[in-house]
C-alpha cells in the first residue's frame, strides 16, 4: 500500500480473528492501514512464541518483539506487562482487542483519529 499511514501486527491463529496472547502467538498477520482506515494484508509473519508457561526469558522476549519491530501497533487477545513494556520501549503500542480482524482495525483507527482530533483541539 503506497499510501500506508501505519503498520499493525495482529496475533491471530487464522488471520480472521485476533485470538492469541502475545507470548503464545506463533504468527502475526501484518497489515498496512491507509488514511481512510482501509487495510491491506502484507504477510503472515511466523515467530517463535516467547512464553514458556508463564516464565519469560528476557532475550527470547526481545527476539519476539524483533519480529514485529517494523510495526507501529500490535493487537492481541491478551498481553503481559513484560511484553507490553518491551514493545513500548521500541515505540510500539499494544492493545488488547480480541475479535474479528476488520473490526479490531476499525476500532484502532477510530481511536487514533479521536486522539488526533483531541490533539488538534488542544493545540498539540
Amino acid at each position: 500500500m503506497d499510501n500506508a499511514v501505519y503498520r499493525v501486527a495482529l496475533a491471530s491463529t487464522d488471520n480472521r480473528y485476533v485470538d492469541q496472547h502475545f507470548g503464545r502467538a506463533e504468527s502475526f498477520l501484518i497489515v498496512d492501514v491507509d488514511e481512510n482506515g482501509n487495510y491491506e494484508e502484507i504477510e503472515q509473519r511466523f515467530v517463535d512464541p516467547v512464553c514458556n508457561g508463564g516464565y519469560h526469558d528476557a532475550a527470547k522476549l526481545k527476539r519476539g518483539v524483533d519480529g514485529v519491530a517494523d510495526c507501529n501497533f500490535v493487537l492481541v487477545a491478551k498481553i503481559g506487562a513484560g511484553a507490553m513494556s518491551e514493545l513500548e520501549e521500541r515505540g510500539i503500542a499494544a492493545f488488547e482487542m480480541p475479535g474479528e480482524v476488520g473490526l479490531a482495525l476499525k476500532k484502532l483507527d477510530g481511536y487514533l483519529k479521536l486522539l488526533q482530533e483531541m490533539n488538534r483541539i488542544n493545540g498539540k
